[in-house]
């Protein structure tokens, strides 16, 4: 009896959500909406795992094109590869700002 009640509740409260749900057609009126927060200046760290996302595997560590320690023994020279310079670094910052900024914004 339980589960056809509990049935029946989930069933109605789905069938209400989108009379609930705002209208895309007629969004809100502008002058009554409540305006964004400010948005703060991101940090570096922020900036840097923004980037790593746009930009994907191109700012991951480079592994060495050949690697003789790797070779001889087995084990790798550079466990998680060679990082990027601080010029590609900010190189790569450089492109992914461009890329965000020519990026269509959500409406």
């Amino acid at each position: 009896m339980r589960t056809l009640l509990m049935a029946a509740a989930s069933a109605a409260l789905l069938m209400a959500a989108p009379a609930l749900a705002q209208d895309p057609h007629h969004p809100a009126d502008p002058a009554t909406a409540t305006p964004a927060p400010a948005v703060a200046p991101l940090t570096d760290a922020q900036m840097h795992d923004m980037c790593k996302a746009v930009m994907g595997d191109q700012m991951a560590p480079k592994a060495a094109p050949h690697d003789h320690g790797r070779d001889k023994t087995g084990a790798p020279t550079w466990p998680g590869g060679k990082p990027l310079t601080k010029d590609e670094m900010e190189a790569m910052h450089k492109k992914c700002a461009g890329m965000m900024a020519q990026a269509p914004t959500p409406q």
